[in-house]
């Protein structure tokens, strides 16, 4: 119903020369504690946005867009982008910039804040007082298998892969590049996801990943509900509980409504490959400090 309003709206309203768009908000302007939703990607978190939102946000108050946030920090980044380390060097960069964009959507004061942002202890110091932090964890090793294939069926931005491709490609030529991304800092990146988004930064290597463990769980502490996808029935019930509303969470799948030949190819066989043994092997021994981190934040959360 809300497609089929929105595109009717669109086309009348383009015709006279304007451009208008439909987001969820809560029409009753109920005054309540703000919340802010960190959406770790590929945790379920288009239906948690959906959801809050719904029942949260006030006029004006859209969730804070990816493309906008990679294309600012783009215009920031003086380096050119060639090679893999340079794209690394990138992502690097782009988590310290989306910091700022969080802090100043933190103080206008919005009654919902959502969006793929990342928190330090710092912002959580300074702000938790203020909002309900809200976050949803996920098994960091199936968390990197679906980001991997939504983002090799859906990312446009060459500069951070996995990407679209330009042209189909051979199930050979996905597993190589497959490879080339496990085996690199990018691997490494998309392996310690949750860490990032929970401190503010990747970690270095094994070594400081350990070390960012105690960080991690801290700044969970300071989160009002913290919830695993693997339990969504709890994570809704103290969302209630908190915000003193009734969070409808239903399953939005994504990817599922971006198939085609082409994409369902390209998903078919990059499934094929994570189920290998040796890539089993290799995503395990990348997400190790991961792992243990999301077993603790779960066995201290899901309760």
């Amino acid at each position: 119903m809300k497609k089929t309003l929105s595109t009717m709206i669109n086309y009348l309203t383009q015709r006279l020369g304007y451009e208008f768009s439909i987001h969820r908000i809560n029409p009753n302007n109920t005054s309540q504690k703000p919340v802010v939703f960190v959406h770790i990607p590929k945790c379920g978190g288009v239906s948690v946005d959906r959801a809050l939102r719904e029942q949260l946000a006030l006029p004006g108050e859209r969730k804070i867009k990816r493309t906008p946030l990679i294309d600012t920090s783009l215009f920031n980044f003086e380096k050119e982008i060639v090679t893999l380390a340079d794209k690394c060097d990138f992502s690097e960069f782009h988590a310290k910039q989306i910091q700022d964009i969080l802090i100043y959507h933190l103080n206008l004061n919005w009654q919902y804040v959502s969006g793929h942002f990342n928190v330090t202890g710092k912002i959580l110091e300074e702000f938790s007082d203020s909002y309900h932090f809200v976050t949803i964890l996920r098994d960091p090793v199936d968390r990197l298998i679906s980001n991997y294939i939504f983002n090799k069926l859906t990312n446009t931005f060459a500069i951070m892969p996995p990407s679209i491709a330009t042209k189909p490609m051979t199930k050979d030529e996905l597993w190589l590049e497959a490879d080339q991304i496990l085996n690199s800092r990018r691997g490494w990146h998309m392996a310690n996801t949750m860490t990032m988004f929970l401190t503010g930064r990747y970690p270095k290597d094994e070594k400081d990943a350990k070390s960012m463990q105690n960080e991690v769980l801290e700044n969970l502490s300071k989160f009002s509900v913290v919830g695993t996808l693997d339990d969504m029935p709890s994570f809704e019930q103290r969302l209630n509980r908190v915000a003193d509303k009734s969070f409808q969470i239903g399953k939005h799948n994504t990817t599922k409504g971006l198939e085609n030949s082409d994409a369902e190819f390209t998903r078919k066989s990059l499934v094929e490959y994570f189920a290998q043994e040796k890539v089993t092997k290799i995503l395990n021994k990348l997400c190790s400090e991961e792992l243990d981190t999301y077993q603790k934040a779960k066995k201290a959360y899901n309760q």
